[in-house]
């Protein structure tokens, strides 16, 4: 998914740390970051001569430019009973969105200790706060993984109703924002396309998304009523249905899998994604699945090769965000 002649990026902008330099003015600090209408303030408790660590994101912004530029405005502020000493900063970063290394931004505000009684004002000290801002540039567009561990699906919490729902293997989503432990993504195709929707990090606080995963074109496969043949880029696979509720002569969409299917799990031993079935149109319970048996499915019964078909349509797609591909079914 391209926007204009360049990948969609996703900068993660930073709070990094902090450096107290110069005269003492007091250890009891309020750091305000303003860019491109987001803000973090940060308070910190630092003395004089101290560098503080603080990795807090201060907001994403998402481009398809080679280049990023953005105003910053940032606010010190020594915290007093009686005065409060502020100074503002303002000024520019340009980040490079070719390079995925760590790209710091350094920042000084002099901030001039003030005193005042009956109008009359004095302080001759002054103290620099190193303000280090850090941009990370990622792929704004991700997939799911293909995991072995869950069969192919991950579980994640749509943020509208907090329900837990599974998502398969390389669908796509785009990533909006992350805190200290969880991460918040749009899915952008499948049965939940355009839900805001979350996921726990990773125990080292990584992400469980992967980026470079390559949509392949649509699948066209077809399946004959009278040989029970389902057959995909020349092979033919052996399958089953059901009498009492047979298939009908025409086009059918394939889709996006929906959710892992229990009636798989006794097969996993020969097919490790035997819980992902393709349904085979837009309504209805018809699936196109690997098994030993059909209740008005179309099974698979050759198990073992199960994953031949699986690697051709997990990825495939057809551009309609629902659908991998177009089966035809016929006498």
């Amino acid at each position: 998914m391209t926007y204009g002649k360049y990948m969609l990026k996703s900068i993660q902008l930073k709070f990094s740390k902090i450096k107290y330099k110069g005269d003492s003015i007091g250890d009891d600090i309020r750091i305000e970051i303003e860019a491109l209408g987001k803000f973090l303030r940060v308070d910190k408790r630092i003395k004089v001569g101290k560098t503080a660590k603080i990795d807090k994101e201060v907001g994403r912004f998402e481009t398809d430019q080679k280049s990023f530029q953005m105003g910053i405005l940032i606010n010190a502020i020594e915290k007093d009973l009686l005065f409060n000493d502020v100074a503002n900063l303002e000024g520019n970063i340009k980040i490079n969105t070719a390079s995925t290394k760590l790209q710091q931004f350094v920042f000084k505000v002099k901030v001039r200790e003030t005193r005042s009684i009956f109008g009359r004002f004095w302080g001759t000290k002054t103290a620099v706060f190193e303000i280090t801002l850090e941009a990370e540039v990622s792929d704004a567009i991700r997939y799911v993984p293909d995991l072995d561990e869950s069969q192919g699906f991950i579980n994640v919490r749509l943020e509208d109703n907090k329900s837990i729902e599974e998502l398969p293997a390389y669908l796509k989503v785009k990533l909006e924002r992350a805190d200290t432990k969880r991460e918040y993504f749009t899915i952008l195709e499948g049965p939940y396309r355009g839900k805001l929707t979350s996921i726990k990090l990773k125990e080292n606080g990584s992400s469980w998304f992967v980026a470079d995963i390559k949509h392949e074109p649509m699948i066209r496969a077809k399946y004959s009523i009278s040989q029970k043949i389902f057959i995909l880029k020349g092979k033919k696979y052996e399958t089953r249905d059901y009498p009492k509720s047979p298939w009908k002569k025409g086009l059918y969409d394939i889709e996006i899998p929906d959710y892992s299917h229990d009636g798989g799990r006794r097969y996993l031993k020969e097919s490790k994604r035997a819980m992902t079935w393709f349904k085979i149109g837009h309504g209805g319970e018809k699936y196109l699945h690997t098994g030993g048996r059909s209740l008005g499915c179309m099974t698979v019964v050759e198990v073992k090769r199960w994953m031949e078909i699986y690697n051709l349509l997990i990825k495939a797609r057809k551009g309609d965000y629902m659908s991998v591909g177009v089966l035809e079914v016929v006498d």
